[in-house]
């Protein structure tokens, strides 16, 4: 959870470890590496500050299923989004490519929004100094 809404977080593996069928088979194959990154998820935001994050199903991952259930869900309110069928709230929903989307507009008034916007600032384009910072810290 972050500022009291709830982020999923998806942990994909590469093709090279297809022995991961399943959650366990993680856990059984590289034993620690789930622990360590909850524990990286829980920690990143502090050393700009904020508090530690707070996970939900007490910080246990869950399976294969339970994503692609999330990410379907997911999908279909985005997918109802940019086809009007719920109400954006102000959401721009313009695009260019989604043919069933009344929000669809050509290339070349795309390209005039786009051009339209002031060119961005020096200070954009420049790495801030305190970005490069390292923090360390060990685990509970």
């Amino acid at each position: 959870m972050s500022g009291f809404s709830t982020e999923e977080r998806a942990a994909p593996f590469s093709l090279e470890y297809r022995v991961f069928l399943n959650i366990n088979d993680v856990k059984r194959l590289k034993p620690g590496y789930l622990e360590a990154t909850v524990d990286w998820f829980r920690r990143y935001k502090v050393p700009d500050g904020k508090p530690e994050n707070e996970f939900a199903f007490n910080a246990e991952f869950k399976d294969k299923d339970f994503a692609i259930d999330i990410i379907k869900s997911t999908h279909d309110h985005w997918k109802a989004l940019v086809t009007k069928k719920t109400n954006g709230k102000g959401i721009s929903c313009m695009n260019t490519t989604l043919s069933e989307s009344p929000f669809k507009c050509d290339p070349d008034a795309a390209r005039a929004i786009v051009d339209a916007l002031p060119p961005p600032c020096e200070s954009a384009c420049t790495v801030p100094t305190d970005v490069d910072k390292w923090f360390h810290h060990q685990k509970n």
